[in-house]
């Protein structure tokens, strides 16, 4: 074979190989990360995998798997995905970024405090939001969902507007439940969880409306409900 084939044939194969690798890097491609920090307010701090202190959370710190964000009393920080979706934390909460397979949603566990979820409409399964408690993973499809973990043990999950599915284990079974806007559900230490109730709004929350006002101006969901009177 003349050196111009030889030459010919091996940049072929090359082409080949990139070409391979480029189609497995496809299928091994990283979820809806890194989650960004876009504001914050108080004082907050970020654990870097592999670290061993809390250091101060600044705008635009990127996190990926294997790190974590707090808040301290006067703290909140809100946290974005590649396409967009939002997390936002209440004073004296955590969660930690968990492995994610490609095609699944973004997922954190979350070690305590509250959490609100928001996901844009239409987003596709790999762009939505779970978050995972020592009882329960809460997918949030669309709209947005206030999660909190109780002192007791206790998973709460709120969806004021959209949808969310609720996956876990009872005493006698595993089970998921499908949330719709306005549902409540409390599931407790033990694992029971008692029928879905609706949303108690005649008292106003500062939070929530926060939360919702944050909601309407980024497309995430309707006009925001008023309280009762």
């Amino acid at each position: 074979m003349s050196a111009r084939c030889l030459g010919s044939v091996v940049a072929l194969l090359a082409m080949a190989v990139a070409l391979s690798s480029r189609g497995e890097a496809a299928d091994v491609q990283p979820g809806d990360l890194p989650l960004t920090i876009v504001t914050t307010r108080g004082h907050s701090e970020v654990f870097r995998k592999g670290g061993s202190a809390w250091t101060h959370a600044s705008l635009r710190t990127a996190l990926d798997v294997g790190d974590g964000v707090r808040t301290m009393a006067d703290g909140r920080v809100s946290l974005r995905s590649v396409s967009g979706q939002s997390l936002r934390l209440a004073p004296l909460s955590r969660i930690l970024v968990v492995e994610t397979a490609a095609d699944q949603p973004t997922r954190v566990k979350m070690e305590g405090g509250s959490v609100w979820v928001s996901v844009l409409p239409t987003s596709p399964p790999r762009e939505n939001i779970e978050v995972v408690t020592g009882l329960v993973g809460v997918t949030v499809r669309d709209g947005g969902v206030a999660i909190t973990v109780g002192r007791d043990g206790s998973t709460s999950i709120r969806v004021y507007h959209g949808r969310a599915e609720c996956s876990g284990r009872t005493v006698e079974k595993a089970c998921t439940r499908a949330l719709a806007g306005g549902d409540e559900l409390l599931v407790l230490a033990g694992g029971e969880s008692p029928q879905i109730q609706k949303i108690n709004r005649d008292k106003p929350n500062d939070w929530v409306k926060f939360n919702e006002d944050q909601d309407w101006a980024g497309g995430y969901g309707t006009k925001p409900v008023e309280p009762a009177k």
